[in-house]
Formats: C-alpha cells, structure tokens, sequence
C-alpha cells in the first residue's frame, strides 16, 4: 500500500482538516459552471480530454519536482487507472454530454443528486461499512433537499443518448468511489492522480474520436474556464476527493455531494443571473441537515 504524504507544516494541517469537506464542496461545485463556460466554444468530450492531457502534464511535473511517491506496483497502478476512468472518464463524460446533448444541468444535477443512496448501497454490500437509522434517515433528507431544489426546473430531459450517458455518469462516480475506497484507500495524491488522468483519457479519448469532429474555439472565455476546470476542479477539488475518501467512509463522502446542486444554483444566481426560487433556500436547509445527519460519529 502508498503511504499518504501530507504537505509540509503538518499541525497546521491536522486543524484545517475538519474543514476539508467545505473546502471540497465550494470547489467542486465551480464543475458545473465551467461546463457551462466551455460548452458553447468546444465540444464535451474534446474538451475533457484536453483538460484531462494538460493535468497529466501538470500533475506528473508536481510529482516529480515534490519528489512524490509513486505507486510501487502494476496493480496498484491498475486500481487507480480503474478508480480514474470511473470518476474522472465516466462521471465527468457523462455529465458533459447529457448537457450538451439538450438536458438541463438541474435535470443533471437531479439524477447524479441519487449517487449518495447508490453508493451506501455499494459500501454497505462491498465494504461492509456501517450504516444505522441515522445514517439512512441523513441520506433521505438529503435527496429530499436536492430534489427540493431542482424540481422545479428540471424539465428538460433531452435526448435518449443523454438519458443514458447521465446514468452511466452516476453508475461511474458511485462505482467509482467504492472502487477506490476499497482498493486503493491510502496514496500519495500527486503521484496517484497521474494514473487516475491516465484512465480517465483512457475512458474520453476514444469516445471524442468517434463522435466529435471540430476543434474548439481558444477564445478569453474557453481559455479561462478551461484553466479553472484544470487547476480548481482537476487538481485542488480531486486532491481533496483523494483525501476524504482515504480518511472517511465512502457513504460520508458520497453525502457531501448532495449539496453540490443548492451550491450550483445559487452560483449561478449570482454569476449568471439565473432565477432563484424560496423552494431553493428550503433545498439547501434540507440537504444541509441532511448531511449533517448521515455524517454524524455512528456509535
């Protein structure tokens, strides 16, 4: 197994790290956003799988330079690739080309908001993780706050090739963070990343190959929503993915994800003016006390 390695000045580390699923949240949630931004100069898949290259690169030069640990084993390799195309490839494909193909990022955001219920099934099954009423009672709540949320703009579905690619992106991140809570649980998350953006081009490449033609646009908006999904999402939100799931069980960290549509739309309030409702605010209370609930110390 990889040791762990966390950053210099580690007790300043020890106390922000109750603050981790924040940070988490906040920088995962930007996702969304830079989809929208990308979308309308270059196609999904290209897109991601140029994101996707330029971490690689990025994150191998980190590596190196901070003398990061590296996996020490074909099959630890293995897992992580595995581990990366499932979160990485098929959640963020996923995603991307039910968007682009007509459906709605609430509707989006509806149907990936059902990851937290299917991977406490899965930890439950595969990891024997404990669960408890408390524990179900949180994760119920929770998928009330997000549907509360989106409900009312959900409407647009899209295509049948969107429905299917949205499902395969929960099935991915569910899957995707059982896998890698049970096989690889503990890495140095530099060195790791490198192969898990090895397994997501593995999962992109040839999908953008077959189904998409043009190039996109290097316009200032492209350019800067580009950087963001590489250094904000593709580096700090994964760091920090790659830290909860070796530190919590996987039913906490899939819990956290139910804030991520409250937090989307009321960003998108902001950024792009877009309609807030008070059933929103209600959403965001519900899912709130929702994960608090789930993610409680179960005696």
């Amino acid at each position: 197994m990889i040791a762990f390695v966390l950053p210099p000045h580690r007790p300043l580390m020890q106390r922000l790290l109750p603050l981790l699923p924040v940070f988490f949240v906040i920088l995962w949630h930007t996702g969304f956003l830079g989809a929208r931004g990308t979308m309308p100069h270059g196609p999904a898949l290209t897109t991601l799988s140029i994101r996707f290259a330029l971490v690689l690169v990025l994150l191998t030069a980190l590596a190196w330079l901070g003398r990061a640990v590296w996996p020490s084993s074909w099959a630890q390799r293995g897992h992580l690739m595995v581990a990366g195309g499932l979160l990485h490839g098929v959640y963020l494909g996923g995603v991307f080309w039910a968007m682009e193909h007509g459906m709605s990022g609430a509707t989006a955001s509806m149907i990936v908001g059902l990851q937290p219920m299917l991977t406490a099934v899965l930890a439950l099954w595969l990891l024997a993780e404990r669960s408890s009423l408390t524990l179900w009672a949180g994760l119920i709540l929770g998928l009330m706050g997000t549907v509360l949320v989106v409900v009312f703009d959900a409407g647009q579905v899209g295509s049948t090739r969107s429905a299917i690619a949205i499902v395969l992106a929960l099935v991915g991140i569910a899957v995707g963070s059982v896998y890698q809570k049970k096989f690889v649980q503990a890495f140095d998350w530099r060195a790791g990343a490198v192969w898990q953006f090895a397994g997501a081009l593995v999962v992109t490449v040839p999908f953008a190959a077959l189904f998409e033609q043009r190039m996109p646009t290097l316009n200032a908006e492209y350019l800067f929503w580009l950087g963001w999904l590489i250094l904000i999402l593709s580096v700090a939100a994964v760091a920090l993915l790659n830290t909860l799931l070796q530190r919590q069980s996987a039913i906490n960290v899939a819990s956290y994800f139910y804030l991520i549509p409250a937090l989307v739309a009321v960003t998108s309030w902001f950024i792009f003016g877009d309609g807030l409702r008070w059933t929103t605010w209600g959403g965001i209370l519900l899912a709130s006390f929702g994960v608090w609930l789930a993610t409680r110390p179960r005696t």
